[in-house]
């Protein structure tokens, strides 16, 4: 064998090896339609369970609509933030997955994949890259739609409006972006984290439920199995009213038929997949 035809099996080998290990650890580009919402006419409507990816600048809810109307204009504009939230947490579990794989197979794993799976961890508090997967799983569909109604009165409250606040989430007077609630608790002032996104306020919401202690039984439910009701017992600490809420939560999800959103995906239309390696490995095997 002549040492060209040598240097070329090397050379493909080792592309063919690393075309494996990118194609694992790099996630397909997800295109996000943005819309600077100045009319309910500019909402895309869901007509069907393939979802275009967009996010409204603003949360726009007709006061005066009937309930129906203004629920269905809730879950048009919510729905998409969640899928992006969850696709982006779903893309960050496959790369944890391939970086624990070759771990596991005595594969050293580059600089790029040590940062990010390290800070996931410190992001997360995990104690170790298996908790770390079980922190990142996303909640259902129905569960996030209900909680972000409740909290939110469908889109309608001053945190929404205001902050994007979906879930309530109090902050500290130190923090940059807030909004002082019009009610204190005794002396104690309130204040609620202002977003720039829906999509920001539902990832730090993930971002709560996957860190914090007082979720611990909760993800370890959302993890072992799908039953969104049986998820629900584990969020009595979500909220001061406890048992109350996690029952309120099971029933907004009940009337509201929010299940069926739970099959609910993004139009595969929107998702490109990196061709940089195919591209490189044709000019090997082809380089004429």
């Amino acid at each position: 064998m002549k040492i060209k035809d040598v240097t070329f099996l090397v050379i493909a080998f080792f592309i063919i090896v690393f075309a494996a290990i990118y194609n694992k650890t790099t996630p397909p580009e997800l295109i996000i339609k943005e819309v600077k919402l100045d009319s309910i006419e500019q909402i895309i409507d869901m007509d069907d369970s393939l979802v275009v990816p967009v996010i409204y600048d603003t949360l726009l809810i007709e006061a005066n609509a009937p309930v129906k109307v203004r629920k269905k204009q809730f879950i048009n504009q919510v729905l998409p933030a969640i899928l992006i939230v969850r696709y982006q947490l779903d893309k960050k579990t496959d790369q944890v997955k391939a970086i624990i794989q070759q771990i596991e197979n005595d594969i050293p794993i580059s600089s790029r994949d040590s940062v990010f799976i390290d800070s996931l961890k410190v992001r997360y508090r995990a104690e170790s890259y298996e908790n770390l997967l079980v922190r990142l799983e996303p909640n259902p569909i129905s569960l996030v739609l209900a909680q972000a109604a409740v909290e939110s009165g469908w889109g309608l409250s001053r945190f929404a409006t205001e902050g994007k606040n979906l879930f309530g989430v109090w902050t500290v007077s130190s923090d940059k972006n807030i909004i002082k609630s019009l009610h204190d608790r005794g002396e104690q002032q309130i204040f609620v984290k202002r977003y720039n996104s829906i999509a920001e306020s539902i990832d730090h919401y993930f971002l709560t439920l996957g860190r914090h202690n007082a979720y611990r039984k909760f993800r370890q439910k959302r993890f072992e199995q799908d039953d969104v009701f049986e998820m629900i017992k584990e969020l009595d600490r979500y909220s001061e009213q406890g048992e109350a809420y996690t029952l309120l939560i099971r029933k907004v999800i009940g009337w509201n038929d929010l299940q069926k959103y739970d099959n609910y995906k993004i139009d595969p239309q929107y998702i490109i997949q990196k061709k940089w390696i195919k591209v490189q490995f044709e000019k090997v095997i082809n380089p004429y």
